[in-house]
């Protein structure tokens, strides 16, 4: 089921390194830059073994889309879509 926050979009999250799958909200006014980072921290905070890094990035899985760190949230993903993070 997808879920719908003021602000936010609902993503499925595919964590390959650490084989975890995620479902959350991400902000939509940052850009995927900042998602990343924020996205790094957590699973770093949450599974103690994934290394920050800036060299991340976000891929769509269902077009295969690598998305530009520039980019916003907002113009770029969709509720309900299905990223991973490499």
């Amino acid at each position: 089921m997808i879920y719908m926050k003021e602000n936010k979009v609902n993503v499925d999250l595919i964590v390959p390194n650490v084989g975890k799958r995620y479902n959350l909200f991400i902000p939509v006014n940052k850009t995927i830059g900042e998602v990343i980072a924020i996205l790094n921290n957590s699973i770093n905070d949450m599974t103690g073994c994934f290394p920050k890094d800036n060299r991340l990035v976000l891929l769509n899985v269902t077009d295969s889309v690598i998305y530009n760190n520039t980019d916003e949230v907002k113009s770029v993903i969709k509720n309900g879509s299905i990223l991973a993070l490499f």
